[in-house]
């Protein structure tokens, strides 16, 4: 895996990518002043210790603290610049579902304004017979005065010259012009929504900005101090420099895969029996895309009344029952095997090593974190709950495919929360085995496989989308 990591980019672009993302210098927080580690050994200390094992040891150690010490900094500026990528997504999200919404009432207002107007119509030409049959004062008034729809519906229902017909003809249409406004009214408060959407959906953006524009600034600083305490380890050493990159790269995967052991064991922990449940907190959203909702059809025709006594006078319409909450889709029945569909999702990913971070993309050329792993499992037909970190958990959970972390295999999909609980996740990614996992890191570096970052920000359980749980 380091290899290929060598092969795709470079490995200092694969360590710089922790860095990707600070907000520290941009934002004036508190830990400013451990956002830069200071300076390791100097070149001159370096080359004087080559005179002595002992001191060619020391600096070894010294060396490696250091990089420690970056790669520690470095994982805190991806976790404030991962939340603030998250927070955007979310955002996003919310705006494009108050889109989806308005454009669906939209549609519907159209459909019934058809049908009121047809309605309409046969109002007209019942004024007419009206007029025929003794509602000869009536019809005048309504050809006349220019009264609107709803003073038309009103008067005719207050003729006592309707016929079981005509008191048909009219309910539809009182039914048909309820709906008409009814709509109306939905579509100002979605309006309403959309704008409110909007609105947060700015500061969101530049915060994302800001993030990346001080993560650029803060990656040349940090990119030369992870060269140049590289140069000093392979001199010390008298190791090639791409070697102590790979040595480097090598020991972190270790320590990550040592670090999920110890917390979380291997191999050890029963699956929880049916459905395992995440931490508290977390809830399964009712599907992968919010769905906005949606308004009944009125019946073509209604049933006659038993007598054609009209109202007395017109009653407000009753407030729509709101639809249902759409039930999240259900995995395959017979999923793929687990080897031949993990597998090839993480092929996927891997195939995507060297492409663009864009926030708010899924392919093909350019990925955010849950855009990637939505398209890797979609490429072999397994569903991931929609295009959010959240969401995707939520999902996940919500089909009884969590295992704990302790049960963790190459496909699984690792989730990174800022507080313990699935509402805090901001980062996800799939995990290739050996400490290793291939991710979209940010907008500097892109799509990487390297070793696992902050295991200790990892929640307790893995998504497992396809296979034996």
């Amino acid at each position: 895996m380091v290899g290929r990591s060598s092969r795709r980019g470079s490995w200092k672009h694969v360590v710089a990518a922790s860095a990707v993302g600070a907000i520290l210098l941009a934002t004036g927080s508190p830990e400013l002043a451990t956002a830069t580690p200071r300076n390791g050994p100097s070149w001159g200390a370096v080359r004087a210790a080559r005179a002595s094992e002992e001191a060619t040891q020391q600096q070894v150690q010294a060396l490696r603290r250091q990089l420690t010490t970056l790669q520690a900094s470095a994982d805190r500026a991806t976790i404030r610049q991962q939340e603030a990528a998250q927070r955007y997504a979310a955002a996003l999200s919310k705006q494009r579902a108050a889109q989806q919404r308005l454009q669906t009432l939209r549609l519907q207002s159209r459909r019934a304004e058809r049908t009121a107007a047809a309605s309409g119509a046969r109002i007209a030409g019942m004024t007419a017979e009206l007029a025929h049959t003794g509602g000869g004062d009536l019809s005048a008034t309504l050809l006349t005065t220019g009264a609107d729809t709803d003073d038309v519906l009103y008067q005719v229902s207050t003729t006592q010259h309707l016929s079981q017909r005509s008191a048909t003809v009219l309910a539809q249409a009182q039914m048909d012009q309820r709906l008409v406004d009814h709509l109306a009214a939905q579509q100002a408060e979605a309006s309403a929504a959309l704008r409110e959407a909007t609105d947060a959906l700015e500061p969101a953006v530049k915060a994302a900005e800001a993030a990346a524009s001080a993560s650029s600034r803060q990656l040349t600083n940090i990119e030369q101090r992870e060269n140049t305490a590289l140069e000093q380890l392979a001199y010390l050493r008298g190791t090639a420099k791409e070697a102590e990159r790979a040595y480097w790269e090598a020991e972190r995967a270790r320590n990550a895969e040592a670090a999920l052991d110890e917390s979380h064991g291997h191999g050890t922990q029963p699956a929880p029996p049916g459905r395992p449940q995440p931490p508290t907190g977390s809830k399964p959203p009712a599907g992968s895309v919010p769905e906005p909702p949606s308004v009944a059809e009125p019946p073509a025709g209604s049933k006659p009344p038993a007598a054609p006594k009209p109202p007395a006078a017109p009653k407000p319409p009753a407030a729509p029952k709101p639809p249902a909450a759409p039930k999240p889709p259900v995995p395959p029945s017979q999923p793929s095997p687990p080897a031949q569909s993990a597998a090839a999702a993480v092929a996927y990913a891997r195939a995507q090593i060297g492409k663009r971070y864009v926030l708010g993309t899924a392919g093909p050329d350019t990925f955010d974190c849950s855009g990637l792993v939505m398209a890797a499992y979609n490429s072999v037909g397994v569903p991931t709950g929609g295009h959010n970190v959240v969401w995707q958990y939520n999902y996940f959970a919500a089909q009884g495919r969590l295992v704990p972390m302790a049960q963790r295999r190459p496909g699984d999909v690792l989730f990174y929360s800022s507080n313990g609980t699935a509402s805090g996740g901001y980062h996800d990614s799939i995990y290739t085995g050996n400490g290793m996992m291939v991710e979209a890191a940010n907008p500097n570096v892109g799509v990487v496989e390297r070793a696992i970052w902050s295991p200790s920000q990892l929640l307790p359980y893995v998504a497992r989308p396809t296979g034996h749980i």
